[in-house]
């Protein structure tokens, strides 16, 4: 209880805005998106997502971003993906379930306020190809 009194004291004070990145790849059994989940970040002043977990989630086909200030019951980080789904959520965990508990605790702390979290519904090959990198700069 402490832990989560601090956290959101933390999110009132921290400015800088988080983004996170779903990139769904297939659906499960149960009509839930499975993907990878990324977090942007800078690293010698340019800005890149990296990945760093797993996604599971129960929005429509449509949806393209989500503000978690609006919004900020869609961020499950309780449960895990084996647990009962209901509609509109999104649940983060690791590539490793063991590690799965360190990455909900990592989103978890992250401050909901200045979130936003974009979904991307096609594979990467298909988004590069949309986007006309290949006649752009040849073949890959």
């Amino acid at each position: 209880m402490l832990e989560q009194f601090v956290d959101w004291l933390r999110s009132l004070v921290y400015r800088a805005p988080v983004k996170l990145a779903i990139v769904r790849r297939y659906k499960d059994a149960n009509d839930n998106f499975v993907g990878e989940l990324y977090i942007e970040g800078s690293m010698a002043g340019v800005s890149a997502y990296r990945m760093i977990g797993a996604s599971l989630d129960s929005f429509p086909l449509g949806t393209g971003s989500l503000d978690l200030s609006k919004t900020p019951y869609v961020l499950d980080v309780a449960n895990d993906f084996l647990a009962l789904m209901p509609a509109n959520r999104l649940r983060v965990g690791a590539m490793d379930p063991k590690d799965n508990d360190a990455v909900r605790r990592m989103i978890g702390r992250l401050p909901r306020r200045r979130m936003t979290i974009v979904i991307q519904n096609r594979f990467i090959e298909h988004v590069m190809e949309d986007q006309d990198y290949l006649g752009h700069y040849g073949k890959l």
